[in-house]
């Protein structure tokens, strides 16, 4: 739009030009031609003879009249000298009979124009009342200001335009047509990926449900198991049957605990882990965890040793089944990631008010790289070639919900070659 603007007003301030010019040969009689010229001589080059064939023609007045330049500024007539002297001329073509011609100013600036759009032109009168009018233009978008024809403001003139914008919009449609097909499509493909991924969510929920709900169903019948095993145990006679049945029990109790596990870590994120605090006896459980882990790895040579430094007869508020669960997912760990003849040492002890549980080893060690990843879900350390990868990357996992919901924390220390040392705290006290 600015662009045409600007070429409009050129246009047109050069029609009104060619326009005067016109007029000026006419009203001095002269034969028109073909474009327009202008003749400059100085007074002061010209011979006599030449002077006084002037002043015959157009005598000089003895009192040359002054001109306000500013003043013609100030009504806006002329911006310049040069456009001033261009108004004296109009004046001068006026009362020599020679008003604009809109039909010639019409032709002039239509030759310039091409038809590229509809304009019209419009002439006022000194009071700014229209007196005539030429061309169509029914809703133009651009309006010229009234442009002076003269000093003396006898007449304005002003052009109206109608700019066309569709030849930008036709260069643009394809590139738009196609931008709205391709935005089309993507939105319609990640709508199909979001209906899918929704669908597969719904699936993958109930598919869970269901498992956990079968999982969970498995701990009643298993217990079940356990107690009866319990029981064979304490009224078998026979020392070889008693530690079949022994191991059988110590089996199906890892068995539960694993499954219990799996139901803490996958109940992380959508439910808060509810505990049955009650005075529990931590050495009594670390007992337990080494006679099962004894039964469960006989055929592989280690040691457990437990060290207790707690106060005779002392009892921690916790809950039991998951402390339990906690320090057998540790030495599990200390035995399962290690060579044969592995040593382990369960230390309990007290400090500043905290129950301090550590489980070291002479294992394989855990490099630091990937200690900070240890606690994620199913994260599990990459091994060597000539180690098989153990177990489903969930008991440190579910060991860390547990601590977190008694308040305490579980730590770590490792070095790759010369074992490890997993510790955790919690309060004696609720």
């Amino acid at each position: 739009m600015d662009e045409n603007i600007v070429r409009i007003n050129e246009q047109l301030h050069i029609g009104i030009d060619k326009e005067w010019h016109i007029r000026d040969v006419k009203s001095e009689g002269r034969i028109p031609i073909k474009g327009q010229y202008l003749t400059v001589k100085f007074m002061e080059e010209m011979t006599p003879q030449e002077i006084d064939s002037l002043t015959r023609l157009h005598p000089l007045p003895r009192k040359q009249p002054i001109y306000n330049v500013d003043d013609a500024r100030k009504r806006g007539v002329a911006n310049t000298a040069m456009e001033l002297i261009s108004q004296m001329q109009q004046d001068e073509l006026f009362e020599k009979g020679y008003p604009v011609q809109l039909p010639v100013l019409d032709s002039i600036f239509a030759e310039a124009n091409q038809k590229q759009f509809n304009y019209s032109f419009s002439l006022y009168n000194k009071d700014k009342e229209r007196i005539d009018s030429i061309g169509r233009c029914k809703h133009p978008n651009y309006t010229s200001e009234l442009l002076p024809i003269g000093n003396k403001g006898l007449q304005y003139l002003q052009l109206k335009a109608n700019i066309p914008l569709l030849p930008f919009i036709g260069q643009q449609i394809w590139p738009l047509i196609l931008s709205l097909i391709l935005m089309v499509f993507v939105v319609g493909c990640v709508a199909y990926h979001l209906l899918v991924i929704r669908r597969k969510d719904t699936l993958l929920q109930q598919r869970e449900d269901t498992i956990n709900g079968t999982i969970h169903d498995l701990k009643a019948p298993l217990n079940s198991v356990v107690t009866t095993l319990s029981w064979l145990e304490s009224t078998e006679a026979n020392a070889a049957k008693k530690k079949a049945v022994e191991i059988s029990r110590a089996e199906v109790r890892h068995l539960v605990c694993n499954i219990e596990s799996l139901l803490v870590t996958v109940r992380k994120d959508r439910k808060r882990l509810i505990l049955k605090k009650e005075e529990t006896d931590i050495p009594h459980l670390a007992e337990i965890v080494k006679n099962s882990m004894d039964a469960l790895y006989r055929t592989k040579p280690h040691t457990i040793e437990i060290e207790n430094r707690l106060p005779e007869n002392m009892k921690v508020v916790a809950d039991g089944m998951y402390i339990e669960n906690v320090i057998r997912n540790l030495v599990e760990n200390a035995l399962k990631y290690s060579d044969d003849g592995v040593n382990v040492k369960v230390t309990l002890q007290t400090a500043n008010g905290m129950l301090q549980v550590a489980v070291q080893d002479d294992g394989w060690g855990i490099a630091p790289r990937y200690q900070k990843k240890l606690f994620r879900q199913f994260y599990q350390v990459p091994r060597g070639a000539d180690r098989i990868r153990k177990g489903y990357g969930i008991g440190l996992a579910q060991s860390k919900y547990i601590i977190d919901a008694h308040k305490g924390k579980l730590s770590v220390k490792s070095a790759e070659g010369k074992g490890s040392e997993f510790s955790f705290t919690i309060p004696v006290r609720v």
